[in-house]
């Protein structure tokens, strides 16, 4: 699941990935970056760790939580554990989800 909006000038990335630093097989991550495109958020979500980031957005709806915390930190990748319910928080490359 990924997809992009543009709003208030910048797109908003939102994908659902695997965290790669976490070895369960139930790590999977919702992640959000507000940036200039989706080439750059894709860049700043592989630079954080993540692997299998999507070349292209698909046409999917980004949830409005992931607005809101994306563009209260432009430029910085955010992470909630998958269905959690927990709130956005920064992502530190190298590091599980703690």
């Amino acid at each position: 699941m990924h997809g992009a909006e543009r709003v208030a000038g910048l797109v908003v990335c939102y994908a659902v990935l695997v965290n790669a630093a976490d070895n369960s097989c139930e790590a999977v991550d919702e992640i959000v970056i507000a940036t200039g495109s989706w080439r750059e958020g894709a860049e700043a979500m592989r630079a954080a760790g993540y692997r299998h980031v999507p070349r292209r957005p698909a046409r999917r709806e980004v949830p409005g939580e992931a607005i809101d915390a994306a563009l209260m930190s432009p430029g910085l990748v955010l992470r909630t554990r998958f269905g959690s319910g927990e709130p956005w928080k920064p992502r530190v490359p190298g590091r599980g989800t703690g």
